[in-house]
């Protein structure tokens, strides 16, 4: 391949094998040719033109053309060289082989040999210099790739922290470490905010700072600079002459300081220092920021275990409390329970005693209220035994009844905003006439709960989402759940299969919803039906069939 770049330097004597090659064949050819008759010359042309190649003689006055080989190659120049003989001289072509020639010419030679050889040669030079700027590329992207992999692997190494470790100390140092590792600072620090006292911040962990700051460990401490960072709320990067201005000046010329926030509230800072005034990148701040996200998480999950806490505390108090409770009554039930089963069973004695007297006289009447008080004693008795509570429960759930329409018109209001922010039309066509089923009203906004949400994640991007209310008959309802995108006939007929959900990948986020599995089973309780078809207005349509409520005759 040539190109019009390529120079050629020619080395000969002789004007017309000079002329012949350089003018008549390469020139013509598209190459920059220049042409020098001496190797003294051509040491020197080489050093100023830097050509791609040269075609030399072996005969020259003075130096011969092996002389300038050994030259060029003793002054680390290793540009390719091909060489011109006479008929007769291949010993000496040999030689120059050895030398380190790529090619020759036995004159004389005609031109297409002339620029075949040149072009193979240049193409060869060519390939070299790609091969050798791909390497180079290769090698800077390879460097990139495994300061990447340096970064995730720090950047994922925060995360299992902030799940896994509970002791804070250790967290906030782990913090600390991987904000100067991503930003590969020679010195940081964390500083958190009192609870108590909300201007003040204390130092939580540290990395290469001074003996003289390392002691405020775990004391308050104002470092002079991220003041500006609490009250604007957005990073800041300095470098070289502007951190003059600040006492920290002395420990580095780069720093890096980004906020960590819960609830658009800075409640911590991450600081970063470079000893150079080598600024740091976006990719940098991107990083700190990434991690400062999962200090902000690990700040929310210690107050919602301190919260967690204190619920647990409080519910194991009322908890211990409802025992006592429960105990108390179960003891004063069980003396009552004794009392009267005693009391009953002396008053039946006594009773059945009276009653076989024939020596008593009782008159008719006398003896019916003596069989009467004997009969409630014997109530009494049955009663006490009742107390108590059984010691089994009854799974058996009350029969109950639902009004649909009001169910979904709360599960509209409730997703028009999760809607909205992933850009769906959410409509839906509802009776004018509250519509009753059967079903328990937790359990069924459970159900259509769960077809809304699948609706919004497989929903296709900025499609519909339609729920439709009908009485298709004296003793059903029908609620249709249709969203935009097309389901294929197989999925269709696993979509209600717990294995299929997991391996799907979801368009994107609806909050929690119960799964389509138990939504089947569910409803299979309710006596009602749950399908998926294709719509006709190319709609994925989920078809939920319940019985009405139907008051009796």
């Amino acid at each position: 391949m040539k190109r019009s770049k390529d120079r050629i330097l020619i080395v000969e004597s002789n004007p017309e094998i000079s002329d012949f090659i350089g003018r008549q064949a390469l020139s013509s050819a598209g190459y920059q040719v220049f042409s020098v008759a001496d190797a003294s010359s051509a040491i020197a042309k080489t050093l100023q033109v830097s050509p791609d190649l040269i075609i030399t003689n072996i005969h020259l006055p003075g130096l011969s053309g092996k002389d300038l080989m050994i030259a060029l190659s003793s002054q680390g120049i290793n540009t390719p060289i091909i060489v011109i003989a006479e008929e007769g001289k291949e010993s000496e072509v040999i030689q120059t082989f050895r030398l380190g020639a790529v090619d020759y010419f036995m004159w004389p030679c005609q031109e297409p040999e002339i620029i075949r050889s040149v072009e193979r040669i240049i193409s060869q030079i060519h390939e070299h210099r790609d091969r050798t700027i791909l390497e180079k590329r290769l090698s800077d992207i390879n460097q990139q790739l495994q300061q990447r992999v340096r970064e995730l692997t720090a950047i994922f190494s925060m995360g299992k922290a902030v799940t896994s470790i509970t002791d804070q100390r250790a967290l906030f140092d782990k913090i600390n470490h991987v904000a100067a590792q991503v930003t590969q600072a020679d010195i940081s620090w964390f500083l958190l905010r009192e609870e108590e006292k909300e201007k003040k911040f204390v130092l939580v962990a540290q990395q290469g700072l001074p003996d003289y700051l390392s002691e405020f460990l775990m004391d308050a401490w104002d470092d002079g600079i991220s003041s500006l960072v609490v009250m604007s709320g957005e990073p800041l990067s300095l470098h070289g002459e502007p951190i003059k201005r600040f006492r920290i000046k002395s420990l580095g010329e780069s720093i890096l300081i980004v906020p960590i926030k819960v609830q658009r509230q800075v409640m911590g800072i991450l600081v970063v220092m470079r000893s150079q005034p080598l600024p740091f990148s976006d990719s940098d701040q991107h990083l700190m920021e990434a991690v400062a996200d999962y200090a902000s998480i690990s700040l929310v999950n210690a107050r919602l275990f301190r919260a967690i806490e204190a619920r647990a505390q409080a519910l194991q108090d009322l908890a211990s409390h409802a025992q006592n409770s429960e105990r108390i009554t179960q003891e004063k039930l069980q003396v009552v329970q004794h009392e009267l089963e005693d009391s009953s069973k002396l008053m039946v004695t006594l009773l059945d005693e009276l009653s076989q007297d024939v020596t008593a006289r009782w008159n008719p009447t006398q003896r019916q209220n003596l069989t009467q008080v004997r009969e409630k004693l014997i109530g009494l008795n049955i009663i006490a035994e009742t107390l108590l509570p059984p010691s089994f429960s009854d799974d058996r759930l009350p029969d109950s009844s639902t009004n649909i329409k009001e169910i979904i018109e709360i599960l509209i209001r409730r997703y028009q905003s999760v809607a909205k922010q992933n850009k769906l039309k959410l409509t839906s066509e509802l009776p004018e006439f509250a519509l009753t089923v059967q079903a328990d009203q937790t359990q069924l906004q459970e159900v259509i709960q769960g077809l809304l949400a699948n609706a919004i994640q497989f929903c296709e991007a900025e499609g519909e989402i339609l729920i439709r209310v009908a009485q298709i008959s004296n003793s059903q309802a029908q609620v249709d759940v249709l969203n935009s995108g097309v389901i294929s006939q197989k999925d269709r007929k696993a979509v209600f299969k717990t294995e299929l959900e997991n391996k799907t990948p979801k368009l994107r986020s609806a909050g929690i919803g119960i799964s389509l599995a138990l939504i089947q089973q569910i409803v299979k309780n309710m006596n009602g039906q749950v399908w998926v078809d294709q719509a006709a207005e190319n709609k994925t349509a989920f078809h939920l069939l319940l019985p009405l409520n139907v008051p009796k005759a």
